[in-house]
């Protein structure tokens, strides 16, 4: 037990160091250029209608014709960690929800300069105030001097101007910085860098509107899933707080697994996520934050299914053209040597519905032989029994390959001195590149030749041309294998050449 008694109570002081707080800006603010964006959103907080900001070698000016500050208002401008924003979140004016919340986005400019100077009006009063970061971590003295000035006719707003940067900005570079980290969209605002407006460029591509209620507030915004081999600046899509870009998320998306993950881009408005001091993150074990993540993440796998079902369609579309020129090559090398299959005869496989759009063929009856145009079923369907126990277990495929794309099987028939040759494209798993079932000869998509050439639709057709004349040479009732071989060889060799003499 403690038996000690109190003698008296007194006070110390608390101390901060000044050369502490002035580097504020230094540690907090870790993009050098940030300055520019807290300054131009301070600007819009304030109802200001135009902002310009001018870029030389010697200086930095963010000029805006917003409400200004009086006296107080410049006290205020220099509270550390002041609570007035948060306080008062909506502009006085335009009735604007206020971006800033901590009051110590003027600090990010010790980022890039070591003095910076402030000139405001507000109705009659006008005053100018410099600061130097050297000097007043050196003084004594916790106060700066203003120079009270005279009024300007219609001279209402702020200018601040940093003087000898410590860093280069370019004007392209910042136009496009601040198209992202600016409201700019905003009715009644702009922004000028140099004397051109920012500006945001529109992506083209899939558009994918999003719009959904949660407990804490409205998402809102697009996602693009822009085409196939364009290259993307930035990954993620691009959330915004109050009009302002904080980063690009991903959502947990591994950019190199998921198919099509890297082509998924957007801009998302969620206004009511807690956003860090430094504006640059989102608190992330948040409700709000839990909330949010979970609706977006459903939103991103609603756009890879479209990237999916594209992928899958552009597939279908190649599978059938190339489909096409190979029994175009086999019909041409097969008109040289009618008679050679008089004992057989392929039969007509089942047919599917014609796919507006996904054929750009057709016959070619007066060459002596006609491919007929593509009929497309489901993959899986209306297939010969027999093979469908070689590929299915419980009524589910269990061959298919992950990540093959391609939704449908492809059926064209080539019709030739009174045969007709059925062929189909289909999902058999990635082992035999063909088989002959119900006499229909399938050839298969996953294998990984196929898998190999796609895109490359000359070489693709050429693969498809020896599986088809190898088939049909293995069911010619040839008993000797040599003499199979070479007529195989013949046909294929007669289907190629034909291409060399156009």
């Amino acid at each position: 037990m403690n038996n000690d008694k109190g003698l008296g109570t007194r006070t110390i002081p608390v101390t901060v160091d000044k050369s502490h707080l002035v580097t504020i800006g230094e540690k907090l603010y870790t993009e050098k250029s940030s300055f520019v964006r807290e300054l131009v959103n301070n600007a819009f907080d304030a109802d200001a209608t135009e902002v310009y900001v001018e870029i030389t070698n010697d200086s930095v000016v963010i000029r805006d014709n917003g409400s200004g500050m009086n006296e107080s208002g410049l006290e205020q401008y220099f509270t550390i960690g002041s609570t007035l924003k948060k306080s008062s979140d909506i502009s006085q004016k335009f009735g604007r929800k206020r971006i800033g919340e901590f009051g110590i986005g003027k600090f990010a400019a010790l980022a890039a300069c070591t003095r910076f100077e402030i000139e405001t009006q507000r109705g009659d009063f006008r005053a100018q105030l410099s600061f130097d970061k050297e000097k007043w971590a050196l003084d004594k003295d916790w106060n700066l001097n203003m120079n009270v000035l005279a009024p300007q006719t219609d001279g209402t707003g702020t200018t601040i101007t940093l003087f000898k940067p410590k860093i280069t900005l370019i004007p392209g570079k910042i136009r496009h910085y601040l198209s992202e980290r600016t409201p700019i969209h905003a009715l009644n605002f702009s922004v000028f860098v140099n004397d051109e407006r920012v500006s945001d460029g529109i992506l083209t591509g899939t558009h994918i509107e999003v719009a959904q209620a949660t407990p804490h507030g409205e998402i809102a915004g697009m996602i693009i899933v822009v085409p196939e081999g364009k290259k993307l600046e930035h990954h993620g899509v691009a959330v915004h707080v109050k009009g302002v870009l904080i980063r690009r998320e991903i959502f947990g998306l591994s950019l190199v697994h998921r198919i099509g993950a890297t082509r998924i881009t957007g801009r998302i408005h969620a206004d009511f996520l807690p956003v860090t001091s430094s504006r640059d993150d989102f608190l992330r074990d948040s409700d709000e934050f839990i909330a949010f993540e979970g609706v977006m993440k459903k939103e991103i796998d609603r756009a890879l299914r479209t990237i999916r079902e594209e992928g899958h369609r552009k597939a279908d579309i190649e599978a059938s053209r190339v489909l096409r020129d190979a029994l175009q090559k086999i019909g041409k090398a097969m008109r040289r040597h009618k008679g050679i299959f008089s004992e057989t005869q392929v039969p007509m496989g089942h047919h599917g519905k014609d796919m507006d759009g996904m054929d750009d063929d057709t016959s070619k009856e007066g060459e002596g032989y006609e491919v007929s145009k593509a009929q497309f079923l489901p993959s899986g369907s209306e297939i010969d029994p027999a093979l469908k126990d070689m590929f299915t277990k419980d009524g589910k495929n269990i061959r298919r390959g992950r990540g093959i794309l391609g939704a449908k099987s492809v059926v064209r028939n080539l019709t030739i001195a009174g045969m007709e040759i059925a062929v189909r494209m289909e999902h058999l798993g990635d082992q035999d590149e063909s088989i002959i079932s119900g006499g229909v000869i399938y050839i298969n998509l996953d294998h990984p030749l196929y898998q190999t050439y796609r895109g490359k639709d000359d070489i693709l057709a050429i693969h498809l041309a020896r599986v088809i004349t190898k088939e049909l040479t293995l069911h010619a009732g040839i008993v000797n294998a040599a003499d199979a071989f070479a007529l195989q060889s013949e046909l294929l060799t007669d289907a190629l050449r034909e291409k060399k003499r156009k």
